[in-house]
């Protein structure tokens, strides 16, 4: 795939993750261009007013091939102090995935928790 064509495709991808934050969540999320460039790393942002999901960075794929250490790598390296690298993926025919790392994922079911377990 060409360089333009495969950028597009990633446009593409971003814009359909943003879309089904906003659709299933209710929070504003838009695709950043350039993936951030020098104002905001990360391929989508929550532009709500509570900003909620800043506290994650997402990093987009849309490929066939596989390449999860990378990406993780890349989503590890390229976010900023304080926030949780996502990885978010799909191959053709197949359900959207996210790659979150282990520790934050026990956060999230420790909040999600009653307060009553023992």
């Amino acid at each position: 795939m060409s360089g333009k064509m495969s950028r597009n495709k990633g446009a593409v991808a971003e814009r359909e993750v943003a879309k089904i934050i906003a659709d299933r969540l209710g929070i504003d999320t838009r695709r950043t261009p350039l993936s951030g460039g020098m104002e905001w790393k990360g391929d989508i942002r929550d532009v709500s007013e509570s900003a909620l999901l800043n506290q994650y960075h997402f990093e987009i794929k849309r490929q066939e091939r596989l390449l999860i250490p990378a990406w993780t790598r890349q989503a590890e390296d390229d976010a900023p102090s304080g926030t949780t690298p996502l990885v978010v993926f799909r191959q053709s025919r197949e359900p959207w995935r996210a790659i979150i790392p282990f520790d934050a994922l026990l956060d999230l079911i420790d909040v999600s928790l009653p307060a009553q377990r023992t």
